[in-house]
């Protein structure tokens, strides 16, 4: 379990995209060859796309990969270079998963303005943070790798850098590659992902649009990596 990365997807905000971002992160992390579980506690998209996914395979014939979906972070099937657990923490229960928060490897906030990342120093949120961080050092860790996703941008929207970066400075996060908000992203909620289609060509036809999804969710994932 200790060689286990696990991924928390967070928000401080509600309806800021975890889920999906989480759904299509799994399938690039596939892609690159990786066995992916789930801990989604209480999530009912996760299990929706899960049963439409098994759906889609016996319709097509075609076999996606299926992740395992965990009740918790002790049953861990596999215990090996290639296997990852992606977390997606409801934000209601923040502080209710603190232990979760405590055993991440990399933390992922997402938030769709920049709002989003501009915590006080006494918000509950960015307490957990410091207690994770304190955990994995405890652990024998150097640091904990945490990232800030601004998802869900529109087209028409400027790039909020400078203040992104400036909040980076300031509390200790990575600033990753702006998620923009593609059709591609939600095709979840049909049981496939942006990145599942380039891998599959005999079942999806990709648009242009596909195309910068999948490029995207890839950037993110090469991103997760990189010290």
């Amino acid at each position: 379990m200790n060689n286990v990365p696990i991924i928390v997807i967070s928000s401080s905000a509600k309806e800021t995209g975890k889920t999906t971002l989480a759904l299509n992160l799994a399938a690039a992390l596939w892609s690159d060859g990786y066995r992916v579980q789930l801990f989604a506690p209480d999530n009912y998209k996760v299990a929706e796309f899960i049963e439409q996914r098994k759906n889609l395979c016996k319709q097509s014939g075609v076999r996606l990969p299926l992740p395992q979906s965990l009740i918790n972070l002790d049953e861990v099937a596999e215990n090996d270079a290639k296997t990852v657990i992606i977390a997606d923490i409801p934000t209601v229960d923040n502080k209710k998963y603190a232990d979760v928060f405590a055993k991440a490897h990399t933390l992922i906030s997402v938030g769709t303005k920049m709002r989003d990342f501009q915590w006080q120093m006494t918000d509950p949120y960015l307490g957990l943070i410091w207690e994770a961080k304190k955990n994995i050092a405890a652990r024998g860790v150097k640091y904990l790798n945490w990232i800030a996703v601004l998802n869900q941008l529109q087209n028409s929207e400027e790039i909020p850098l400078a203040e992104l970066h400036g909040a980076a400075k300031r509390f200790g996060f990575r600033a990753a590659e702006p998620l923009h908000a593609r059709n591609a992203f939600r095709y979840v909620e049909n049981g496939y992902c942006a990145a599942d289609m380039a891998k599959f060509p005999q079942l999806f036809k990709m648009s242009m649009q596909d195309v910068y999804a999948r490029r995207e969710i890839l950037t993110l994932t090469d991103f997760l990596w990189k010290k």
